[in-house]
């Protein structure tokens, strides 16, 4: 990832590395591309990672010439704990406005209500407190930061309350999880909704760098549309896996078998069969 500091530049991508708990004694050492986008009337910070790995974004503000206490407003691209753990670290030094999609609310206020319904190993280790949410976002809501903007998307399908982030000014487009990993884990809670999300990311006019969440390089020039169509016939591609499977194993077949079938034949040995990826799979039934 470039350097920090350019001059011109609005928006800031920060890697920030972390641990994700899989079962005892086993982790993956993961990370999550978080953002500062900076205007006239201060800066804002799109997503904080997990618990822990904040030092990464105060060294990077450092390098504007900024503290956690010049950031005004965080923005939660949705509600999952890699992207939600470090605001309590933002509460505590800034005291911002927290902003997520109307639909991400709930989640974000309440860990335990997301713990319970979207079951992950060790969910502490990513986000410890919770925040309330001071700003409510919509479908073509534009957060005007002075001189530099960002319009809301919505996006829903990897979760419920998803959101991508355009930049006018700079042509760039955040697209946060919505962008599926090809050849990784199907990761996502409705292939309906995030096809629909997909399609009319590929239809966003204006878009000349695009930046997801858990991509080292951002895409650019034909990528871009390149990048969503593959994630389009990915999604695609595992529901015909998983219809595949459960003809295969029958109508009794358990969630973990059809699971494991299908994360095989993605080319996934051994197959990650967890919550997350089980609820992935089986949304293609619902």
């Amino acid at each position: 990832m470039p350097g920090i500091v350019e001059p011109g530049r609005r928006v800031f991508p920060v890697r920030l590395p972390f641990a994700l708990p899989i079962r005892e004694g086993v982790e993956a050492q993961r990370f999550v591309i978080t953002y500062i986008v900076v205007g006239e009337r201060g800066a804002c910070v799109v997503d904080t990672g997990a618990a822990g790995s904040q030092e990464h974004l105060v060294r990077a503000l450092q390098e504007l010439g900024l503290t956690p206490a010049d950031v005004r407003l965080v923005v939660n691209t949705h509600e999952h704990g890699d992207h939600i753990g470090g605001n309590a670290f933002f509460e505590e030094w800034a005291h911002p406005e927290f902003a997520c999609h109307e639909a991400a609310v709930r989640w974000i206020e309440d860990l335990e209500a997301q713990q319970r319904e979207r079951p992950i190993y060790q969910f502490e280790r990513l986000v410890n407190r919770s925040v309330r949410i001071t700003r409510v976002l919509h479908d073509g809501d534009e957060i005007d930061l002075g001189g530099t903007t960002l319009r809301v998307i919505f996006t829903p399908g990897h979760s419920p309350g998803s959101i991508s982030l355009f930049c006018p000014e700079e042509g760039v487009l955040i697209t946060a999880d919505a962008l599926q990993p090809v050849g990784g884990l199907p990761l996502y809670m409705d292939p309906r909704k995030a096809v629909e999300s997909l399609r009319r990311l590929a239809g966003l006019p204006g878009v000349r760098v695009l930046y997801n969440s858990h991509r080292e390089e951002p895409l650019t020039g034909p990528d871009i549309p390149r990048a969503l169509e593959e994630s389009i016939h990915y999604i695609e591609r595992v529901g015909e896996l998983a219809e595949e499977a459960r003809r295969r194993l029958g109508e009794g077949a358990a969630p973990e078998e059809i699971t494991r079938e299908v994360l095989l034949a993605l080319g996934l040995n051994p197959p990650p069969v967890m919550p997350l990826t089980i609820i992935s799979v089986t949304s293609h039934f619902r």
